[in-house]
């Protein structure tokens, strides 16, 4: 709420607390060998080291982690004609994210174009991957991992045992037991391994009762039990989007779904993907002493209103395994949760991720995601997704909560690193280049955030990450 005043006192105090905010920033870099066309990327940290994942969606001259040549670039790649449309680039830091290895490709495309980048930690430091593999909409995802922090990779699995699907979502326990999710058709699906990832049992998990729910987070808490988010929408993807988690602590041989909340239809734009404005919901654990369960923390961007207004960042937050929440659902007045962001109303937003770490008094939970604030005039309706210049200026922006996130700080901007790109100024970028972002810690205080920069949806672009 805005207060007016007439005391010129209160308004230099309040113009000074503005400017101050608004200089105040987090270093951003930018990962990759500097050609450009990198997209939605995967992070996660172990210690002081972090691996970075990523599709690159260029020509390239590096060998695959075997030493195998891969199949050539194609913009039509996917397989045919033995060619892809992309690869999977890796980098590491060792110390914490001061310095990053060269890129190395960690496998060949098997079928041909590569995307939807996961990575999760495993039992003694092993380093899993997965992703899709293949120019269509369902294709197979594999599966593969590193014992040597990412200088050497397994040969891919198909973790849908021919099965294919979409949108994939990792997660491996303290055991190896590896999980993912994913969507085929309208369907829901959870594969298993329970030997590492060297075979896969899929079940079908009845999710949404209609459309399509996309596996868009996951997380394992504590205490043994492992979630995982969806976003349902329909199948045309105007909305309005459900917000799901599905819980288990048997691997999912039972399991229990809740809805979290609801949003209106994304905003249609020419020149997106399906959904690409549509509402994503992702998860963080802040881990409790037992009894008491670990807090389970969703972040999620959804349309408040008719579809296709620009949406707002909302978080629930739940202590009964994803049971009930603190805000619970309301099927007559959605969303419900609490706002993060505190920018002007018609600002769009986007691409949320969480995570949180049982520092401080009551731990510390950080989000981060992507709004167009910065646009001058305050003309932020984004008119095309195609044509650079056409959506506003964005920004990506982290908010911190230290009660459990019940409460949010104000939003600090990540800063955009130099030289510029074409599709950069220092006020910030022009389009969000990829599905999401994502937002790790390394359980000591370490957040660490990464996500890609581009000129449209159809780029160029560019992987950035933040250590705050």
């Amino acid at each position: 709420m805005r207060y007016r005043t007439n005391r010129g006192l209160a308004c230099s105090a309040f113009a000074l607390m503005l400017s101050v905010a608004a200089h105040a920033q987090i270093t951003s870099y930018r990962l990759g060998d500097g050609t450009g066309e990198d997209w939605e990327p995967a992070i996660v940290a172990d210690g002081s080291y972090v691996y970075a994942l990523w599709p690159h969606f260029l020509a390239t001259s590096y060998k695959d982690s075997s030493g195998a040549t891969c199949m050539g670039f194609s913009t039509k790649g996917g397989g045919k004609n033995n060619t892809t449309g992309s690869y999977m680039y890796f980098q590491s830091s060792s110390n914490g994210g001061s310095t990053w290895s060269n890129v190395i490709i960690p496998r060949c495309p098997v079928t041909g174009t590569v995307v939807d980048a996961q990575l999760a930690l495993g039992a003694n430091h092993r380093l899993y991957a997965s992703y899709m593999d293949g120019n269509a909409q369902y294709t197979p995802i594999v599966v593969t991992y590193s014992d040597d922090h990412g200088v050497t990779w397994s040969a891919p699995v198909d973790a849908t045992n021919g099965g294919k699907g979409d949108k994939d979502i990792l997660l491996v326990d303290s055991h190896n037991n590896v999980m993912v999710a994913f969507e085929n058709g309208g369907k829901q699906h959870i594969s298993v391994s329970t030997n590492g990832g060297q075979t896969f049992t899929s079940q079908q998990v009845p999710i949404a009762p209609s459309g399509v729910a996309l596996a868009t987070g996951g997380a394992l808490d504590t205490q043994g039990n492992a979630y995982f988010a969806w976003s349902g929408t329909n199948n045309t993807g105007k909305g309005p989007t459900t917000f799901y988690v599905i819980r288990s602590n048997n691997l999912f041989s039972t399991y229990t779904v809740t809805t979290v909340d609801e949003g209106a239809g994304e905003p249609v734009v020419s020149g997106a993907g399906w959904d690409y404005w549509g509402g994503s919901i992702q998860m963080g654990i802040l881990p409790k002493t037992p009894p008491a369960n670990d807090r389970v923390i969703v972040v999620y961007n959804a349309g408040p209103g008719a579809n296709g207004v620009p949406e707002r960042i909302y978080s629930k937050y739940s202590d009964t395994l994803g049971a009930s929440w603190n805000i619970p659902y309301n099927s007559s007045s959605w969303p419900n949760g609490t706002q993060v962001s505190s920018a002007p109303q018609g600002v769009w937003h986007g691409f949320p991720s969480v995570s949180a770490a049982s520092t401080g008094t009551s731990g510390t939970v950080r989000v981060i995601w992507m709004d167009n604030r910065a646009t001058p005039g305050g003309n932020y309706t984004c008119t095309s997704s195609s044509a650079m210049g056409k959506c506003g200026v964005w920004n990506v922006y982290l908010s911190t909560s230290t009660d459990g996130a019940m409460t949010w700080s104000a939003a600090t901007p990540m800063t955009v690193p130099t030289p510029l790109r074409d599709y950069q100024s220092s006020a910030g970028f022009d389009h969000p280049y990829g599905d999401y972002t994502e937002t790790v810690s390394d359980g000591a205080g370490n957040f660490y955030g990464i996500w890609a920069e581009g000129e449209s949806y159809v780029g160029s672009g560019d992987v950035y990450y933040s250590k705050f």
